[in-house]
């Protein structure tokens, strides 16, 4: 059986029962969660590890890393769920050659020049666009707050910010 990659955005990382709810989902085995500041932060990392199920693993990488443990092996042989911070790194991540064929986007926090986009979820403008640039190399993006809920395509921020190309 071939092995599932889950690929989700949500500032709130490893939070919990949002966790436990994609875990299951995805039958993931391994969390791999890909964000610059995380991985130079020891306490960030240690309260991850700690708030993840016991049973699942857990890596943190900056993006660098992240590129060099996918040029090795797609992070493993097992099901694995992984989270970023923001869309930022996910451009970045692709800048530098890995791409996921699926991306759901779940909590970002409305805070400063964002804008709420769908439910929870609040985009600035250039974020906005780089989902855009990313949904445009072919990969498919789509906001999803839980597991339960109707997948909503990026044509709804263009509601909020018309100038999206």
């Amino acid at each position: 059986m071939a092995k599932k990659l889950a690929v989700r955005v949500d500032d709130r990382l490893i939070h919990g029962q949002v966790v436990t709810q994609w875990v299951n989902v995805f039958k993931a085995q391994h969390i791999v969660v890909i964000d610059n500041n995380v991985a130079k932060d020891k306490m960030q990392k240690s309260v991850l590890k700690f708030a993840a199920p016991p049973d699942i693993k857990v890596s943190i990488f900056s993006v660098d890393k992240a590129v060099e443990a996918w040029e090795k092996n797609q992070f493993g042989t097992k099901n694995v769920f992984v989270l970023f911070r923001d869309v930022k790194q996910i451009a970045e991540l692709q800048g530098k050659g890995v791409s996921f064929e699926e991306i759901t986007i779940g909590q970002m926090a409305i805070i400063n020049d964002r804008k709420q986009i769908y439910k929870q979820v609040g985009l600035s403008e250039s974020e906005a666009q780089t989902l855009m640039d990313i949904e445009k190399t072919g990969v498919k993006l789509y906001f999803q707050m839980q597991p339960t809920d109707k997948k909503e395509s990026l044509e709804i921020m263009k509601k909020t910010f018309p100038d999206l190309h």
